[in-house]
């Protein structure tokens, strides 16, 4: 074969590497830093199915161990396909591993497309939303990459030396590993649904708008925005149409008392502060940190900050929990939907200040004596400002990047190292050689 056309393989090669890699290492890591996202997608799965989420006497439902381990293993093979492919290591394995999992993944989203028993697949959580239809375009390209790279491996392109795949390999599984155990036991660090800290309630609901009023005078039209100074009467009305700024981000945030009042409302008009507890389901809450909880009861009583529990369970439950916890705090209704995703945590807490959220903690972090303070929630609001992600993450993350962007440089510049010594000698033997002659 002409060099030409292998150099175009290598070149295709290194692209389909790149383009399918790149899928499974954003899907891989976006489940380790929102596990539970996923665990609440598979239980989605099996409502819709109608299968029973315990497996030989295993509790397989969102927050339980055996479902916390197996999303985890999921985050790893998806992460470290992605950097075989990359990187081009492990080319026989993750050539038949990549396409197996293609090939299943194709197949359940054509069941999926087909019977569409629900909104989307949940393969890259809330981080990136997509329709049946195209979760199944995606696979079906992403599959025939697999394919052609399986029959065509000999063209794959290796971007790092065998003997130097142990380092990206250990570091890519502990990075993956410890930031999946780290959000399993707090937060996300990246909060990818539509409640996270910093968010306007109420733009995220209603979404933002402008009108744009249009006034005639003399046969003039002239046209005004909200905000402007509007015509005086010598201005005829004409028409006003309202655009649309920014879409709704999130779709519920309803929530309504033992009456069916709408409290959701009043949180959102509240100019103050409210502390509002997220409990999805009282038979898995963690009790552990209920002693906590009554402390912020107690601060928001005494304080007049208001403060209510939002959870799906019937009237009985909460009555159980209330005798478990020795609750004082009103409960309110609400999707279980929803709850789940305000807070990644049963229970959850979130504190709101003039429908802004202003902080959330998970039942491992609740607040404790040095934060139930007005100056302390202050902080908070100030905070929420200019919330960014965790230094601490973006510090790990940017060692594991640099990580294995140095293994990858020191490996090519041995290797070169190598093949330049090689062809010294190669030259030196012919040298010899031609004198020997």
């Amino acid at each position: 074969m002409p060099d030409f056309r292998r150099i175009l393989c290598n070149v295709l090669s290194l692209l389909g590497q790149w383009i399918i890699g790149a899928t499974f290492l954003f899907s891989g890591f976006v489940k380790a830093a929102d596990p539970l996202g996923m665990e609440h997608k598979l239980e989605a799965y099996c409502r819709a199915i109608g299968v029973d989420i315990s497996l030989l006497g295993v509790n397989l439902v969102a927050g339980s161990a055996a479902l916390d381990i197996l999303v985890v293993l999921i985050a790893l093979g998806e992460f470290l396909i992605g950097l075989y492919y990359v990187l081009g290591m492990h080319q026989r394995v993750v050539c038949h591993v990549g396409t197996y999992c293609m090939a299943f993944m194709t197949a359940v989203t054509v069941w999926v497309y087909w019977k569409n028993p629900v909104p989307d697949c949940g393969c890259f959580g809330d981080a990136l939303t997509l329709t049946n239809g195209q979760t199944l375009l995606k696979n079906i390209v992403l599959l025939a990459i697999a394919v052609a790279l399986a029959f065509g491996r000999k063209y794959m392109v290796r971007c790092i030396s065998q003997s130097s795949e142990w380092v990206a390999t250990t570091a890519s599984f502990l990075y993956i590993l410890g930031l999946s155990v780290y959000t399993l036991r707090h937060l996300p660090l990246i909060d990818f649904t539509g409640y996270g800290v910093g968010t306007d309630l109420r733009s995220a609901l209603y979404g933002e708008y402008r009108t744009r009023y249009v006034y005639r005078r003399d046969g003039e039209e002239r046209q005004f925005w909200d905000g402007d100074a509007m015509p005086d009467s010598t201005w005829t009305f004409v028409t006003a149409t309202s655009e649309e700024l920014v879409p709704p981000t999130i779709g519920d945030f309803s929530m309504t008392d033992a009456s069916g009042y709408e409290v959701g409302e009043d949180i959102l008009a509240d100019s103050g502060y409210t502390f509002l507890l997220t409990l999805p389901d009282l038979y898995l809450a963690d009790a552990g940190c209920s002693d906590q909880i009554n402390d912020v009861c107690d601060f928001a009583t005494d304080n007049g900050v208001a403060m209510c529990c939002a959870t799906a369970m019937p009237e009985s439950d909460r009555r159980q929990w209330s005798d478990r916890t020795g609750a004082a705090y009103p409960f309110v209704s609400a999707s279980g939907e929803t709850l789940k995703a305000m807070v990644r945590s049963n229970p959850g807490l979130m504190l709101i200040h003039d429908g802004r959220i202003v902080a959330k903690w998970g039942h491992h972090d609740m607040p404790d004596a040095e934060q139930l303070s007005m100056q302390a929630l202050e902080a908070e609001t100030r905070n929420a400002a200019s919330w960014s992600l965790d230094r601490m993450y973006v510090l790990l993350t940017g060692i594991y990047i640099g990580l294995i962007l140095l293994v990858i440089l020191i490996d090519r510049l041995w290797a070169g190292n190598r093949y330049y010594q090689r062809l010294k000698r190669v030259r030196l033997y012919k040298g010899r050689a031609s004198l020997l002659s």
